[in-house]
């Protein structure tokens, strides 16, 4: 009888054991700065920033992911970094849209309300699956395509649910 007790009391202290032992939860702490960036670049866009503002805070939210891509992260943590991480490739293919509108607009070739799809842009556009639009460049009778400057909010959009992804991870 008194076996049966010790074993009991041992298979307790083991099953607590296991219970308390799995995966850490997320130390935010960790994450502050690169929330703080990502939080930054989130409402700078409400706010209408200059290329370059926007620019220099995306620079910011990589170097952040940097800094904590250097520490000891459990697994949990290894996954909220590379939400951040997927968000920074958002943000920066808006950015990458952004620069092609800007550059290509004072040429009067692309139409106003396009961007022109480089070898840059034809990735992203595969990638958010943006509507393409043919041209012909009549001097080369060369045809070139375009895409809508409205696939920049739909990029914008697409970062606002990663971040709301991110967000899922501190609650």
């Amino acid at each position: 009888m008194k076996n049966k007790g010790i074993f009991a009391f041992l298979f307790m202290i083991v099953f607590i054991t296991v219970a308390c032992s799995s995966e850490p939860e997320i130390n935010m702490a960790k994450f502050k700065k690169i929330d703080q960036a990502a939080q930054e670049l989130k409402t700078s866009l409400a706010e209408k920033p200059s290329y370059q503002h926007f620019g220099e805070l995306l620079q910011n939210l990589s170097e952040e992911i940097a800094v904590v891509n250097k520490k000891a992260l459990s697994k949990k943590e290894l996954e909220l970094l590379h939400a951040y991480s997927v968000l920074a490739g958002v943000y920066h293919d808006g950015y990458i849209l952004w620069k092609y509108k800007i550059e290509f607009a004072p040429f009067g070739i692309v139409p106003e309300g396009r961007i022109y799809v480089s070898q840059d842009v034809d990735p992203i556009a595969v990638k958010y699956n943006l509507p393409e639009e043919s041209h012909l460049y009549k001097p080369t009778q060369q045809y070139w395509k375009s895409i809508s400057e409205d696939s920049i909010q739909i990029i914008w959009n697409n970062a606002d649910l990663q971040y709301k992804i991110i967000k899922g991870y501190s609650q």
